[in-house]
């Protein structure tokens, strides 16, 4: 009997060697065929999932075999099923028979950092694939017994998607359906019984981005401690520059092409290369060939001579015309006419005496020099100027010089960030030089031209490979002996298998770039004539977007489709790393707290409870309605100016229409289980809360997303069995062999119940901060100073911070473009798809970078970090990134972006430049003969005071601009409250006294935030509301309410100018008695 069918690929399926990263191929992978495994086979083989059979050892049995003794309690009678065969449809594959590249990380437990040299790599097939399935069965073992109702019930649990399929399963990988084409029998008339201890658990979880949420995509970027292997060709960088008319660009590609070695040094030619270039093509342009008319000297000699001789007189007169060009005819003899004055007949006859000629003339070509100027940003009035000095190429050239200056620092910023783009990914090329090697000694191995000798000794290296190649290929194979990796078959497969390797990457790399570069990931920058057009033409790929994965999705090209996601590793080991955190507060490091996380999340070799699914968007999505756009700028802290270099752009998820929903599947869950499973359900209430962050900028508030079970499915072998202890008295309903609970909505929430309280096992449980053998301050565990703080700002003087993205308000003046910035708000990059009612926040960095400069005065930070043993305080509490592999901490505070509520908004004018302004003696001076005054604590850090706007600020009714050289903006009026909160965790009583002072100050201090906090913008005060507690993690999960493990902040306790360094500074600095 043949039993055909579909088998879909509900999430992506990977299958292949735990140390590889491409698919396993079908025979030697040449036509790079997929199919899933029908039984398992060979060495290698016995190590991967397979439909039916079993390893020689027994150690690894069929997933139907696993499948069918799970669901009844005996082993699958041998031979039962022949054959199973499970070959990618050939409408699945995509035209290079590529798939996906599914990339994950781990993260330090002490640092909360990524982890060096521990991430993975797996090429997945495309969900939504489709697989055509054929299993054989043997018809007389099929009528033995029930063994027909049994199979049929093994193949409805893969109907209804609960069957899992290759590595990855409780990540988000392997989950596959089946649809039975045409079963061969009838669904059988007595239901089999099941095993009492088989169930099923399914709970489906949804979250929004209410909260934003930003889970990165690892690529695009640079990593320092990996060099480039990339050549940066120097007629890729003059591409890039998307300001220069097309002309100019194409004379700098000829000159400047090339492999470039050092990108200043050809920074330098370019700076030197670009004046001259444009000189000699103005010159090109403005010269030309024209009809004159000529009184050549031989004509006039003619005209005195014969009968008819003119007078000398006459002649006379019109010497001085003698080879003088003439447009034409008639300008000729009005010009001749007029010199003759009375004698002014005689003029026709000295025309006929003219001749016609063709010259080279050189006048400025208007047209030309407009479009070198505007697309340039050059100085328009230099017009005269250039005109002047078109004989003259070195003349011109310095002219050009020195008035290209001003505009090379924006060129070399997209110098930069195309180098940064070609040199991205760095490890592609590491790892493909390193596979190159690979197969060279392969095909050595091959050719004999390698023996035995060598082989084992990374000191015998043999001739034309490296030594440090030589040593990773013994490394890699050191279990492998010299005739195995000798033998022919193997090694021609192992050759190919590395050539799809690196085409693989290159290939991906190639595509994921293309998806970079779409508009939609592309940020908004200046250029354009004098930087004022803001817009994608000038922009890069955002330095992180939302990641993503290949899914199937039919198109004419049949191509996969990016679809945005959260991967099941994200969510699986945010949900670790919450539990280890919980239990290791309570439990400390125990081998019950590791038997218990072990149990939940599986452990080398073993697999866990839970299956986390990836979170994917219930609806599709319009990239550029769907996502916002956030801006991070590092601000000099002895200028208070940003550092252009260190700016970075966000494109993040967030808003209720972005739903994701994830699963989680748990199987047979038993008594032993009760305290994992509790714990389970107490992180689903945390997730609930949204304590468990996703993602990345979990310190800028993103990721803490909040997340409700929408649906509740039971499945149980005993309706009188461990049901009763997890979900209490419920009616159950057969379904098939099952039994039934389905609940959706409050009554699942309600159902999952706390079934057991976590008890304190230590008497000092989260007391004292942990800290590592370093020294510093370990985020393993809850301990010290825990909470949340809720804050309100009240602006005091006008307030205004830049909304991402292009402006929202434009105007022409005089030809030029002149720019309205809206204040900031959670509304997408592009213009055009933000929503007339918008949100307005205070972004979480700019509040998180305010409170770290008020910080490091206060704790007095000068020193750098140098490395985890030796952090400053700042560093400590809000978080470092050093130089070199595992030297980054992530912070312990935790910043939301700050909503305000009916905000009052008004629009301003500020001319510029306006340094020559200062406030003396209690109001505004105009001095011209000094630059802005500057306010420095210790030397080093600066503050802007506290005053009201000066006279040159201008509040206006609407945006109506009407000079070019002023900036206008909204802002947010004094009296407008905006609400945020601070998270903060580990925190030692100093860090905790220090924190609150930098944040409620005292009474006249002030702090200050925004754009033109020197003119008087961006006064605002904080102040701590009354909903602020601590957290007694004694009674956290102890099942109470959440009065008794929140305990109330007092604020006023909190309050000690002792621990706050320059601490009269920062009073006289802070200082807002004058608003």
């Amino acid at each position: 009997m043949v039993i055909k069918g579909k088998l879909y690929a509900e999430t992506p399926l990977y299958r292949g060697n735990a140390r590889k990263t491409l698919f396993t191929r079908d025979g030697d992978g040449t036509h790079r065929l997929v199919s899933l495994a029908g039984e398992i086979a060979g060495t290698a083989e016995s190590l991967m999932d397979a439909f039916i059979g079993q390893s020689r050892r027994g150690n690894n049995i069929g997933l139907l075999n696993e499948l069918w003794q799970r669901l009844y309690g005996s082993r699958m009678p041998n031979g039962l099923i022949k054959t199973v065969t499970c070959q990618l449809q050939e409408d699945s594959y995509p035209p290079d028979h590529f798939f996906d590249l599914r990339m994950g990380l781990r993260l330090d437990e002490d640092r909360w950092a990524v982890e060096a040299n521990a991430n993975y790599k797996m090429e997945t097939i495309l969900r939504n694939s489709v697989f055509d399935f054929t299993m054989t069965v043997n018809d007389s073992l099929l009528e033995q017994d029930e063994n027909q109702a049994r199979l049929y019930y093994v193949l409805q649990e893969i109907a209804a998607g609960r069957f899992w399929f290759g590595a990855g399963k409780s990540k988000g990988l392997g989950r596959v359906r089946l649809e039975v084409t045409d079963w061969p029998f009838s669904p059988p008339d007595v239901i089999p019984n099941l095993r009492p201890e088989a169930n099923h658990l399914t709970l489906e979880v949804a979250f929004d981005a209410t909260n934003p949420i930003l889970v990165g995509w690892n690529w695009g970027k640079i990593d320092p401690n990996v060099p480039s292997f990339a050549a940066v060709e120097g007629r890729l960088l003059v591409e890039a520059m998307r300001d220069l008319p097309d002309p100019i660009r194409e004379r700098l590609e000829m000159g400047l092409a090339g492999p470039i070695l050092d990108p200043e040094d050809w920074k330098r030619k370019f700076a030197d290369y670009l004046p001259r270039v444009i000189a000699i093509w103005l010159q090109e342009r403005s010269m030309g060939e024209s009809e004159v008319w000529v009184l050549p000297e031989k004509g006039l000699r003619k005209l005195s001579k014969g009968k008819w001789a003119l007078s000398k007189s006459v002649l006379s007169l019109v010497v001085p015309l003698v080879d003088e060009p003439f447009p034409s005819q008639e300008a000729a003899q009005e010009t001749i006419e007029d010199v003759l004055g009375k004698k002014a007949k005689m003029a026709g006859r000295i025309v006929k005496a003219m001749e016609r000629r063709r010259q080279e003339q050189q006048s400025l070509d208007q047209e030309a020099w407009q479009a070198v100027a505007q697309g340039l940003g050059l100085d328009v009035g230099l017009a005269n100027q250039v005109a002047e000095r078109l004989q003259d190429e070195e003349g011109l050239t310095e002219l050009f010089y020195e008035a290209c200056r001003p505009i090379l620092p924006r060129l070399f910023q997209q110098v930069d960030q195309q180098i940064q783009l070609l040199r991205s990914d760095a490890w592609i090329d590491a790892e493909i030089e390193a596979r190159e090697e690979h197969l060279k000694i392969k095909q050595m191995l091959l050719d004999r031209k390698i023996d035995e000798r060598h082989w084992g000794h990374p000191d015998q290296v043999p001739e034309g490979v490296t030594p440090s190649g030589w040593a990773r290929f013994v490394e890699e194979h050191r279990r492998v002996r010299f005739r195995h990796i000798t033998h022919p078959r193997n090694l021609r497969k192992s050759i190919i298998n590395d050539q799809n390797f690196i085409e693989f990457l290159k290939t991906y790399r190639e595509r994921a770039r293309q998806e970079l570069s779409q508009p939609y990931n592309v940020d908004f920058r200046s250029g354009g004539p004098f930087g004022r057009e803001i817009s994608r033409r000038y922009g890069k790929p955002y330095d992180t977007v939302f990641t993503r994965m290949l899914s199937w999705a039919p198109s004419t090209q049949q191509q996969g489709g990016w679809e945005v996601y959260v991967p099941g590793s994200t969510i699986k080991g945010a949900f670790r790393k919450r539990a280890s955190q919980i239990l290791k507060t309570l439990w400390g490091e125990s081998p019950r707290t590791q038997k218990v996380l072990d149990r939940l999340f599986g452990a080398q070799g073993k697999r866990g409870l839970v299956f986390f699914s990836d979170a994917y968007l219930v609806d599709p999505y319009d990239p550029d309605r769907a996502w916002c756009s956030m801006d991070g700028v590092k601000m000099d802290p002895s200028t208070g100016r940003p550092v252009e270099m260190a700016k970075r752009d966000y494109l993040f998820a967030y808003g209720q229409h972005l739903q994701f929903r994830l699963r989680l599947d748990l199987l047979d869950i038993q008594e032993s289980d009760l305290e994992a499973f509790s714990l389970l359900i107490h992180l689903l209430h945390d997730f609930a809360r949204g304590d468990i962050p996703l993602g990345g900028e979990k310190t800028a508030g993103f990721g803490w997303v909040q997340g409700d079970v929408e649906r509740l499915l039971w499945l149980t072998g005993d309706p009188d069995g461990i049901g009763h202890r997890l979900f209490g008295e419920q009616a159950l309903t057969p379904q098939g062999p099952w039994q039934c609970l389905q609940l959706e909505g409050d009554q699942a929430n309600q159902a999952l119940g706390i079934i057991q309280p976590l008890e304190p096992a230590l008497e000092q449980a989260g007391v004292t901060p942990p800290r590592t053998s370093v020294g510093f301050i370990s985020h393993r565990s809850f301990g010290g100073y825990c909470g949340m703080l809720s804050i309100e700002a009240e602006v005091l003087t006008p307030l205004h911070v830049r909304e991402s993205g292009e402006p929202s308000f434009r105007a022409q003046s005089n030809g030029e473009m002149i720019n309205g910035w809206d204040f900031c708000a959670m509304a997408p990059p592009e213009a055009k798809y933000r929503s007339a009612e918008k949100l307005y926040v205070l972004p979480s960095r700019s509040i998180k970078g305010m409170l770290r400069h008020i910080y490091t005065i206060a704790s007095d930070s000068r020193e750098p970090s140098t490395d985890l043993a030796h952090l400053n305080p700042a560093d400590s509490l809000f978080g470092w990134v050093g130089i070199g592999p595992n030297q980054a901490l992530m912070g312990r505070l935790v910043f939301n972006y700050g909503k305000f509520e009916q905000p009052t908004l008004s629009w301003f004018k500020v001319p510029y430049p306006y340094g020559e302004w200062r406030y003396i003696n209690g109001r505004w001076e105009q001095r011209p003969d000094g630059g802005s005054e500057k306010l420095l604590v210790g030397k080093q850090w600066r503050l802007f005071r506290h005053v009201p706007l000066p006279p040159i600020v201008t509040q206006m009714d609407d945006f109506q601009p009407d000079v070019v050289q002023a900036r206008y903006f909204r802002a947010v009026m004094p009296g407008s409250r905006a609400h945020f909160t601070i998270r903060f965790w580990n925190l030692t009583e100093e860090e905790l006294q220090r924190l609150v002072w930098c944040v409620v100050l005292e009474p006249n201090l002030a702090h200050k935030l925004g754009s033109n906090r020197y003119l008087g913008f961006g006064s605002l005060r904080l102040t701590i509301r009354p909903e602020s507690y601590l957290i007694d993690w004694t009674k956290r999960y102890a099942g109470g309410d959440e009065q008794q493990w929140q305990l109330p902040f007092v604020v006023d306790h909190w309050l000690n100018p002792k621990v706050v360094f320059h601490y009269r500074a920062l009073r006289q600095g802070l200082n807002a008695e004058q608003l």
